[in-house]
């Protein structure tokens, strides 16, 4: 494999017992590696720093942080704070990967790279969701990592899932290791080679007890000498092996003088300590450098630099597990006062509390603020939950718990936030705590669908916090109300709880109630409340970025629900302007505050609106985006529905291949289905493609289904009547537009008033007028309307029109053209043939043939080239290495047949470039 690497890298398993010889393997591969002209990188999991973010990756980069400069701007501010060298707002965890992973390919650019991570099952979870990252994109880089893993990992869940390390490391690697024991034969070649003279008997219980494995051989060689080990190695051969070898190395430790096995003590207690730290604590314990000495004999830690090793980590788990409470417990209070860093001082202070300690708890809820600061959410999560553990109070303990689970959900753990959820609510009473466990849990339903509070326990809880006098917390309500509302308009509830819930913030809210009440109201009716909506959207952004999303307000955990619900919102009344604005604030915002669950959700929604505005590609890129970020956080919900968006774009492109495979892998996302909102989107889609194929019958069955979600319903019009007409069920249709055109009447949204405009010219009476009428409505949905024109060409055409029919369908083809519509622009452009125009070659035609030779990342990475944006640039905004940008570039140029980025331009035919 050494002699195999090339761009493309590989990642390579070590997986075996402790003491099986995993770092004796990857040393002497290192060696090979050395010989051959690699440069090396390394780290190691410590298990007492699986709390301390980010701690192993500045190991790993520290070689390579002279090149952060050479990163685009927005990945290295991200890694420098991620680091703590610079301070700055919390970096989302992808741009820490994509910055890891660039300074990875500038080293790999220069010289072959040899990569080591070595325990990974007590890396600090930061740091293996960033190993993580780069071991699957390690698409330009010249490099061999391998990792080292015991086979039972089971204490770091990677990528926010119940996913153990070694089932994420498993799904990356190119090739696994297992390393098995020795053979009878090789454990006897061993075992002379140690011993030439050993006792037989003692031969024997040592190779029975070792179990081929080599350290055990050698360790419990050590600890048969003299008669009393001798006489108990038959009793211990049952217990598991690390047992085994934990009192194989405490037999070297009894030997110790009793200063030194103090000292000891302070040294496994804290492994990453400097020796300056360490002999701060060891000289307040009366202890001293000449007690290291001892220590140093029995090979059981070595000094190496300015830190004292380890000889084995089973050293530290046998040694820490073999001491009382009471010593562990001062050794801690040693080295809390001695540390330098305020986080390891909370930490070792938290680990010599026994029972409640609010001064502690209140310094590690600090150190949660820090590490969310730094974007290192798992180990902020971590402190909470100790900070909760050692709260005397129940409002502090479960106030922390609830944070804890929100900032768990945000960052994608989503089955740690379960857990916190449940653990929380059995004793929380505070209204605030009460609040945000239920908005969490309804998120985590919403996002990964997940059992949660129907909507009879949040009116149930809505009344809880009311109180005897029925009108207290009026704020607390709404948040849970206006929640509630947005899960009716997703999922669709009946009638009757519809009701419930607007009384219910009627009673809540009083005359007014805000925001949090005008966005449940739209959600339950939004035809009745639309003038008041429209009304006050125009500032409502504005009050939303100022107020809610302003640098002091970032981190209140009610941001998810103002900016989802708004969002909602302004979908429900049609305003696909407002809607595509409110969804770009919360992609920006969720991504400036590290929330990438969050992000997820708000870019693939701002994929759906931009597919509905005509913007093909950027909604393509959006929910590619979403549903890659779905799928590594495990939101099955997010997931589904930027699939069926995704598939909507492919189907106004024409690929009906892909978009029916997207609709196919509907059974990996069980559950789904039971949400309104996704079923019609599905069906919406479904039949589009089969509108696409001339299956008009099918078309029109899969077109009434999306009428099941008022939005959808409406939104779909358009195909549903060009699918009545087709199939001959232009009667059938007709009281469905009518419907529709009282309903678009009340909302007064222009994106409505074409597609009713339309439908009426198609079916009924006076097609002139509709037909003009549904193009003086100016709607935003740039391929409606140029459907709109089309079917208009084709009537003036029928009508022997031929001037004015080729002026309407010379318009429709270049915006199809334009968009990548392919379906569309064929049809507009028989319709020219048969006008008798004749097509010439375009700038638009140019654009759709590079669309055709360009996957949809390539033509997006080709038009920001082409706006001027150099590699970095294009990197920081499409989250990629710029590596990677320069790869694609090398591939685009020959396609188009450029030779430079000036004639990308030209080459794609996009004036607007």
């Amino acid at each position: 494999m050494l002699a195999d690497t090339c761009p493309g890298g590989q990642v390579v398993l070590i997986e075996g017992d402790a003491g099986i010889g995993k770092s004796t393997l990857v040393g002497a591969v290192a060696r090979i590696a050395a010989e051959r002209g690699f440069r090396g990188l390394h780290c190691r999991g410590v298990q007492s720093e699986t709390t301390s973010g980010f701690a192993a990756l500045h190991e790993l980069l520290q070689p390579l942080l002279d090149r952060l400069p050479a990163l685009p701007a927005g990945q290295r501010r991200a890694l420098e704070v991620a680091l703590g060298f610079a301070e700055g707002p919390p970096p989302n965890r992808l741009l820490v990967g994509l910055a890891a992973l660039g300074l990875l390919e500038e080293y790999a650019a220069e010289q072959r790279v040899f990569v080591v991570v070595e325990d990974a099952q007590w890396l600090d979870a930061s740091t293996a969701q960033t190993v993580a990252f780069m071991a699957r994109r390690l698409v330009t880089t010249s490099a061999l990592m391998i990792v080292t893993m015991r086979p039972d990992s089971s204490e770091l869940a990677l990528d926010a899932q119940e996913n153990t390390v070694a089932e994420v490391i498993r799904s990356v690697v190119s090739v696994e290791m297992p390393l098995g024991p020795l053979s009878d034969e090789e454990s006897e070649e061993l075992l002379r080679e140690q011993r030439p003279a050993l006792d037989d008997h003692v031969r024997q219980l040592v190779l029975a007890e070792s179990s081929g494995n080599p350290l055990a051989l050698v360790e419990l060689l050590g600890a048969s000498e003299g008669e009393p080990r001798r006489a108990s190695l038959a009793g211990d051969r049952w217990w598991p092996l690390t047992r085994r070898l934990e009192q194989a190395f405490l037999s070297g430790v009894s030997r110790l003088p009793e200063r030194s096995r103090r000292l000891l003590l302070l040294v496994v207690a804290a492994p990453e300590s400097s020796l300056a730290q360490l002999m701060t604590a060891a000289d307040a314990a009366g202890l001293g450098l000449d007690d290291l000495a001892p220590i140093e004999r029995a090979r059981l830690a070595a000094l190496a630099g300015d830190q004292v090793v380890l000889r084995h980590p089973l050293v530290r788990s046998a040694v820490y597990g073999a001491a009382s409470l009471s010593e562990r417990s001062a050794a801690h209070r040693l080295l809390a006062v001695a540390a330098t860093d305020p986080d390891r001082a909370a930490w070792h202070a938290a680990a010599a509390v026994a029972g409640f300690d609010d001064e502690v708890a209140a310094e590690l809820e600090i150190v949660s603020v820090r590490a969310r600061a730094r974007s290192a959410n798992t180990e902020a999560v971590s402190a909470l939950r100790r900070a909760a553990a050692i709260s005397s109070s129940t409002v502090d303990r479960t106030r922390r718990l609830a944070s804890a689970a929100e900032i768990a959900r945000q960052s994608g753990a989503i089955e740690d936030s379960v857990r916190l959820v449940r653990e929380a609510w059995a004793s929380a009473d505070d209204p605030e705590v009460l609040t945000l466990l239920a908005l969490t849990q309804v998120a985590l339903t919403m996002s990964a669908l997940l059992p949660g509070r129907s909507t009879e326990d949040l009116l149930g809880l809505v009344d809880r916090l009311a109180g005897p006098t029925g009108d207290e917390n009026a704020a607390q309500r709404l948040r849970v109300l206006a929640t509630a509302s947005v899960v009716h308009r997703v999922q669709g509830l009946p009638d009757g709880l519809r009701d419930r819930l607007l009384r219910a913030i009627d009673v809540a809210a009083g005359q007014d109630g805000g925001l949090l009440a005008l966005i449940g109201r739209a959600m339950l009716a939004p035809a009745e409340h639309a003038p008041a909506v429209r009304a006050q959207l125009p500032g409502l952004l504005e009050v939303v970025r100022e107020s809610h999303l302003s640098t002091d307000a970032e981190r209140r955990p009610s941001q998810p629900q103002i900016i989802i619900g708004l969002g909602l919102m302004t979908e429900a009344v049609h305003d696909l302007t407002a809607a595509s604005d409110c969804w770009s604030l919360g992609v920006d915002h969720f991504h400036r505050t590290g929330a990438p669950g969050d992000e997820a959700w708000t870019l693939h929604e701002r994929a759906r609106i931009r597919i509905v505005l005509g913007e093909l590609q950027e909604g393509l890129a959006d929910a590619g985006f979403a549903h890659q970020v779905a799928g590594d956080l495990g939101l099955r919900t997010v997931a589904a529905f930027s699939a069926i968006t995704l598939a909507m774009a492919h189907a106004w492109r024409g690929d009906n291949a892909r978009a029916s495979a997207l609709l196919s892998h509907r059974t990996d996302t069980t559950g789904t289905d039971n949400l309104v909102g996704f079923r019609t989107r599905a069906s919406w889609v479904t039949g589009a493609v089969a509108l696409n194929e001339n299956r008009h019958e099918d078309a029109w069955a899969a077109l009434v289904a999306a009428r099941g979600h008022p939005g959808m319903g409406l939104w779909s019009l358009g195909d549903l009547t060009e699918a009545a007409v087709r199939a001959g069920r232009t009667d059938e249709v007709r009281p469905l537009v009518e419907s529709a055109q009282a309903e678009a009447a009340v909302f007064r949204s222009p994106h409505l008033d074409n597609l009713v405009h339309r439908s009426l010219a198609q079916i009924g009476d006076e097609p002139e007028r509709h037909f003009e009428a549904a193009l003086a409505a100016q709607s935003p949905a740039v391929l409606e309307v140029a459907r709109t024109r089309l079917a208009y060409g084709q009537w003036l055409r029928r009508a022997r029109r031929i001037l004015h029919a080729r002026e309407q369908l010379s318009v429709a083809l270049r915006a199809f053209e334009a968009a990548g519509a392919r379906p569309w622009a064929d049809l507009a452009a028989s319709e020219l043939r048969a006008a008798g125009s004749t097509l010439a070659g375009s700038t638009d035609r140019k654009r759709t043939d590079a669309e055709s030779l360009l996957t949809p990342k390539e033509l997006q990475i080709a038009r920001l080239a082409a706006a001027g944006m150099t590699n970095k640039e294009i990197a920081d905004r499409i989250y990629v290495s710029h590596r990677t940008v320069g790869a694609h570039l090398y591939k685009i140029f020959p396609r188009l047949g450029v030779a430079n980025r000036a004639q990308l331009r030209a080459a794609l035919g996009d004036d607007s470039v």
